[in-house]
């Protein structure tokens, strides 16, 4: 069960990354929200996998936004170097995510739920909120 879980924790937001790659690059609305929901996926993965293997961190939600923010600069800095336009909106629009991702996962802490039965297995999220 445990090793289901993790599975789970890895592909549901792979999975996420996945469905948000079919935009194109540009400034519409579907190229805007594959950088948020990219971000937010990583920086909700970051945050589980700092709460989970370093109990010391106080902040993981900060470890969690600070690792995707910072991809967002990264990959906007190495599209420039290739010759692309850096696009600051591109950049902000994944540290709005990084933020969302990781204050979504630190405050309400999204996992992800399997049920078998009978044969069947049922893959969901589950949502808690820290009181």
């Amino acid at each position: 069960m445990k090793n289901t879980i993790l599975k789970a924790v890895t592909w549901i937001p792979l999975g996420g990354l996945l469905l948000s790659t079919s935009a194109r690059a540009g400034d519409c609305f579907t190229s805007e929200l594959s950088h948020f929901v990219g971000n937010a996926a990583i920086a909700s993965v970051t945050t589980v996998v700092v709460h989970k293997n370093y109990p010391n961190n106080k902040r993981p939600a900060l470890t969690g936004f600070l690792v995707s923010a910072t991809e967002s600069f990264v990959g906007e800095a190495i599209g420039c170097a290739a010759g692309n336009n850096f696009s600051l909106l591109d950049a902000g629009v994944g540290v709005v995510g990084a933020a969302c991702g990781a204050y979504a996962t630190d405050k309400w802490y999204i996992a992800p739920r399997v049920n078998t039965q009978k044969k069947e297995t049922t893959y969901g999220v589950m949502v808690s909120r820290k009181f």
